[in-house]
């Protein structure tokens, strides 16, 4: 299966891919992988382990000659998103990923491929693998659980790891060099709500889904600049509205968003909107359409918002708890709160509203905010907490790992510009991200190590549309196979 990737180059990249694919390991799985990873390690490295974490890690001894080089650690991480569209059925804690060659791509048959960050995984082994390569003193680190908690870089010892600088396989841009990223830290917000049944006078109005749909989302860090709108916020942006109107209406069960590192692309609500009002609804339903396809037509076209029939509503909130809930949700900040004064076009700080449920007498939402300092990180949460002060809501702040600060005048990153420079004759672009690399948990760790972060082009991660550019992979591992040289 997927022999279809045994003759792209770089065959040993392609082949130890090949070998990921077969293996099931989404987050939180990654048990079958570590193993088969810890096996690899003992073939082709001088040392291989599992920490107490669960991370994987290889030590390789200098080639003869380059004893004197610094350590490098190249780390990846090998758990995977595992996103299907509608009609593919595949379980991923048991299926292989099927894998398509097409036009200059590596993607998967209706899934997530697992080139983020299988690929880096890949190089890492290719590296490993090579006995021709001549380098320096060498470490693998290959962490798990990343997507969803950072858990491997979050439990890695100190000490544990010998070298002194870090590459980071993670990136998705080829001819980009990262030298720096946000932190972030997980919202948690909950209110009870207070439920009124439906009667008789309800049960005669109509009772509809009110759905948020065809938005792109995107990544909650790389994306948030984008001006694609938050599903969430255009659903109850409406709602607003309504409210405003003075309609009468009422809203039950509402959902949207199921990844703490997406920006939602779709809403729902079940509403009912009482026979005097919906003609007035209808006309202000469509207006509403009008507005966001004029404020979002060139940045998020396909978004649309639409009532359709229903009869699924049974509860629904009473008037304070609705204005409290819109409240809520219109003024919590998701999208830029601020951008980089030192790294001009970079957002600085922002907060994303990832996760909404509105059911079982409870109002819950999750957000993640991100920046790369500290103190508007800090001012940020204080902002939240007296909004969810105001309103009666609870909120909690968990799981806050550390930024990456950048370092213009890294030693690995002149030595990486220079080889690009041999290698592809053009100067790389150098910057930071607004994201969350390990770089900044395992830096905290190991303070004055020195990083960078770079990879091929990887498009659409997250989504069963992630594909893997082949060209960009043999210039990478050029890359990187140069700079272990050096």
């Amino acid at each position: 299966m997927n022999e279809n990737l045994l003759n792209l180059e770089p065959k040993l990249l392609w082949k130890n891919f090949r070998e990921l694919t077969l293996i099931p390991h989404p987050s939180k799985h990654e048990g079958k992988i570590t193993a088969f990873l810890l096996e690899f390690g003992r073939l082709h490295a001088d040392e291989a382990f599992i920490d107490k974490t669960g991370n994987v890690i290889w030590r390789k001894k200098a080639t003869p000659g380059m004893e004197s080089h610094k350590g490098i650690i190249l780390q990846a991480h090998c758990d995977m998103v595992p996103q299907a569209n509608a009609d593919k059925q595949h379980n991923f804690l048991t299926d292989p990923i099927t894998t398509i060659v097409d036009n200059g791509f590596v993607m998967a048959d209706g899934t997530t491929l697992g080139g983020d960050d299988g690929i880096g995984v890949a190089a890492i082994m290719a590296i490993f693998e090579n006995s021709s390569l001549r380098h320096g003193p060498l470490e693998g680190l290959i962490t798990i659980d990343e997507e969803t908690g950072l858990t491997g870089a979050v439990g890695l010892e100190p000490g544990i790891l010998k070298g002194g600088t870090l590459i980071n396989l993670d990136s998705e841009e080829h001819g980009i060099f990262y030298i720096g990223c946000a932190g972030g830290v997980n919202v948690n917000i909950s209110m009870p709500v207070d439920l009124e049944h439906v009667d008789d006078e309800i049960m005669t109005a109509h009772r509809l889904t009110l759905r948020v749909s065809g938005f792109l989302g995107g990544h909650s860090g790389a994306d948030i600049h984008k001006n694609r709108p938050n599903a969430a916020k255009i659903l109850f942006r409406l709602i607003n509205r309504m409210q405003e109107a003075g309609l009468y209406f009422g809203v039950g069960k509402t959902e949207s968003g199921n990844m703490h590192n997406a920006i939602p692309r779709e809403a729902s609500a079940e509403i009912f909107v009482a026979s005097i009002s919906y003609q007035k609804f209808n006309e202000m339903l469509e207006d509403f359409q009008r507005t966001i396809h004029d404020e979002y037509g060139i940045s998020d076209p396909q978004g649309k918002i639409e009532a359709l029939p229903s009869d699924a509503m049974i509860q629904y909130m009473d008037d304070a708890s609705l204005r409290k809930a819109n409240f809520i949700i219109n003024t919590l900040t998701s999208g830029v709160f601020a951008m980089s004064a030192d790294m001009p076009g970079l957002v600085e700080t922002s907060n994303n509203l990832s996760v909404l449920r509105i059911e079982e007498g409870m109002l819950k939402i999750q957000c993640l905010l991100r920046s790369s300092v500290q103190s508007q990180s800090d001012y940020l949460k204080e902002l939240i907490k007296m909004q969810m002060d105001f309103c009666g809501a609870k909120v909690e702040f968990e799981g806050e790992y550390p930024g990456w600060k950048p370092n213009p005048k890294s030693d690995i990153l002149e030595v990486a510009k220079k080889v690009y420079k041999e290698e592809f004759g053009s100067d790389p672009v150098v910057t930071a991200i607004h994201a969350g690399l390990e770089c900044g948990m395992i830096i905290d760790k190991y303070p004055g190590m020195d990083a960078i972060s770079l990879g091929p082009n990887v498009f659409g991660v997250h989504t069963p549309s992630e594909k893997v550019e082949i060209s960009s992979c043999v210039d990478f591992m050029r890359l990187l196979e140069g700079i272990l040289s050096k």
